[in-house]
């Protein structure tokens, strides 16, 4: 099994090489990491991996790209690969910038991005691995293939499945919920038969 991907788009060639050097040093035992100056080679690529049916766990973009908006890429992303986890990428202090924060709350209102991400400025540094071990933990508990936690799918109003949650969470055991009629929910009991 190929390994998931991480990709990073940033057009600022020493941003980008940092961004490639953080990643790969504290991923690139688990996952692929590729880095794009373009949203458009990132795209082709990600196209590609979406008929080979390549997970792709984290996409990263700086929102001001040479040919496309960082929102705009990951609203493709999105319907290409809806189960990967999605953020802007953004300098330390740009939230002061007027443009900056309305395309990061435009595209987490759109549902398009999870969040941002500070770019690192520092080798290493933790709070931008903070926040992308927390979306790669997102996206694994959420991934069929390497879910390792007790997995609850019933209807919402359900008070068997309130029962069983409640148990689990009683008892210290990691679990996740589903509604039998989400798309996940559905997808875990294909997936199960």
């Amino acid at each position: 099994m190929r390994r998931p991907l991480i990709i990073a788009i940033d057009g600022d060639r020493a941003s980008r090489n940092r961004l490639r050097q953080e990643l790969d040093r504290r991923y690139g035992s688990d996952y692929s990491v590729q880095a794009y100056e373009s949203g458009a080679d990132a795209l082709a690529d990600l196209a590609e991996a979406h008929i080979r049916g390549d997970r792709v766990a984290l996409v990263l973009a700086d929102q001001w790209l040479a040919d496309m908006s960082g929102s705009e890429l990951l609203a493709r992303v999105r319907r290409q690969h809806p189960d990967a986890r999605r953020a802007l990428l953004v300098k330390w202090g740009a939230w002061g910038d007027r443009d900056t924060a309305r395309a990061i709350l435009s595209a987490m209102a759109l549902g398009d991005i999870n969040y941002y991400v500070l770019k690192p400025w520092t080798s290493p540094d933790e709070l931008f691995h903070r926040t992308v071990t927390d979306f790669l933990h997102e996206w694994a508990r959420s991934d069929l293939l390497t879910q390792r936690e007790v997995v609850v799918v019933a209807d919402r109003r359900s008070p068997r499945g309130h029962q069983i949650r409640s148990l689990l969470t009683r008892n210290g055991i990691p679990h996740a919920f589903h509604d039998r009629e989400s798309a996940h929910g559905e997808a875990v009991l294909a997936h199960l038969g």
